[in-house]
């Protein structure tokens, strides 16, 4: 499956600003965050952009110097120094929802386009659009090893929708709703946006359904790979609380709802509607 260039360009990557004894810095790659757009109401043709990324990245992150870098159109990195600590928001009810979101000023020379959220799967639109198990998924992400010198070069993995659990699953830190995808996930992966592509149906009959073939929507966020014990790796179940390690090949998804939900909480749309009460005066003359 080709990726269109723009989903390469939907992401950014998260980055700790190292001190280095020359007195210099360096920067060190550790996750990845992706662009959403909201549409201004009131100033048609105008929107606001956020950063999102996986709410244990900036926690790990937390009293250290970070910053996210993105591409420029003219060429080379964007450095984008945004605090970890109160401009982040994350889910209003759920807190193991692994999301966090903040605002962020577009600069015209940054080569970034934003997901619109009319892409995000909700469950209407899965059942609308007939998305589901065995659907094919990509993940645009760091490969950390390779992050890229003078431009951002993220990599592609690709999987397919394993489970849709109706019921919470535990994700480490405790009982939320996730998706799980067919997919190994690695360490700079995490934040990265998941896309589900339309497929096609097939019936019992031996019939095939298909619908709108090879439109991507946002599946979700990837919180990262479910992984378990050596110890029981043959055991039919196991014990949420015990030491893990081996990567089952199954990765974890933020649903898209969960990130709509943390961009409409109450704080973040108050500070919307006062920045954008700010920009009428400027637009009306």
């Amino acid at each position: 499956m080709r990726v269109v260039d723009d989903f390469l360009k939907s992401v950014g990557f998260v980055a700790e600003v190292i001190s280095l004894d020359s007195g210099r810095e360096d920067l060190d790659h550790v996750a990845t965050g992706f662009f959403v757009s909201l549409p201004i109401a009131e100033l048609p043709g105008k929107s606001l952009h956020h950063f999102v990324t996986a709410k244990h990245v900036l926690e790990g992150l937390a009293g250290r110097s970070c910053c996210f870098l993105v591409n420029k159109k003219q060429g080379g990195v964007a450095v984008i120094r945004q605090p970890i600590g109160s401009i982040w928001w994350t889910h209003p009810t759920d807190v193991h929802a692994d999301v966090a979101v903040t605002l962020v000023a577009m600069d015209s020379s940054y080569d970034i386009v934003s997901i619109g959220t009319d892409l995000f799967l909700t469950p209407e639109l899965m059942a609308e659009r007939h998305i589901g198990i065995g659907d094919e998924v990509f993940m645009v992400g760091l490969f950390s090893y390779a992050p890229g010198r003078s431009r951002n070069m993220p990599i592609v993995r690709y999987g397919t929708i394993a489970m849709l659990p109706e019921d919470d699953i535990y994700v480490g830190s405790g009982f939320t709703k996730a998706n799980l995808i067919e997919a190994r996930s690695i360490g700079g992966i995490s934040g990265s946006p998941v896309f589900a592509r339309e497929t096609v149906y097939l019936g019992l009959d031996g019939g095939v359904f298909m619908h709108g073939v090879g439109r991507h929507y946002l599946l979700g966020l990837m919180h990262g790979h479910w992984d378990i014990s050596e110890s029981e790796m043959n055991r039919p179940n196991f014990s949420s609380g015990s030491a893990r390690g081996v990567n089952m090949g199954i990765g974890v998804v933020v649903p898209a709802v969960k990130i709509l939900e943390t961009l409409n909480s109450p704080s973040l749309l108050a500070i919307r509607q006062r920045f954008i009460a700010s920009l009428r005066p400027t637009a009306d003359q």
